[in-house]
């Protein structure tokens, strides 16, 4: 298939339309739709949705940002992997959006949580990966503390609480409250 390697330089998994809109200058839409049909039927590409589109071996965290706009990975799934609380949810992926919904793809729970704008739209301590954002542990650790009040982490010895008393500030008093508590009885 022409320009393929545009696609792949791209470094992306995942794509919609305004994705190949920017990578190959295509303005078309039929256009852009007739591409996608061939890369499908070529099996270059595998249709997530009607209009979302990847390669096989898509990035998971790639395609949970791209489902819902304005959401980044947080809560259990950044807990998980920086081992401050031991329960696996191996089968979802959580975020931080402007409203809740839950998707499901290829056996993968996506799980959107609804944080208020103000806090969701500050990037203090939220990470750019390129093709996803993702939490800081202490980012990941307030988001859950907002919607759920006393939650408890397994292990919090890598975390670093000046980053975490700084973050807690962009949330509310409670959060803050509990932050403190946190910091103190460790």
């Amino acid at each position: 298939m022409r320009y393929l390697w545009k696609i792949l330089k791209s470094k992306k998994t995942v794509f919609n339309y305004d994705d190949i809109k920017n990578i190959l200058w295509i303005e078309n839409k039929n256009t852009i739709k007739k591409f996608f049909e061939r890369a499908v039927k070529e099996g270059i590409f595998i249709n997530i949705y009607k209009w979302l589109y990847a390669f096989e071996d898509f990035d998971l965290f790639e395609l949970a940002v791209k489902i819902k706009k304005n959401s980044y990975i947080s809560f259990e799934t950044v807990l998980k992997k920086e081992q401050i609380i031991f329960q696996d949810y191996w089968n979802t992926v959580f975020l931080a959006s402007d409203n809740s919904l839950k998707k499901k793809k290829n056996n993968v729970n996506f799980e959107y949580l609804k944080i208020k704008n103000s806090i969701l739209l500050n990037p203090l301590w939220l990470i750019n990966k390129g093709k996803y954002i993702i939490a800081s542990k202490e980012r990941a650790i307030c988001d859950r503390i907002y919607l759920t009040k006393n939650y408890y982490f397994d292990d919090l010895q890598q975390v670093d609480f000046e980053k975490l008393e700084e973050i807690s500030k962009i949330y509310n008093k409670r959060v803050i409250l509990e932050v403190k508590k946190i910091i103190n009885d460790r």
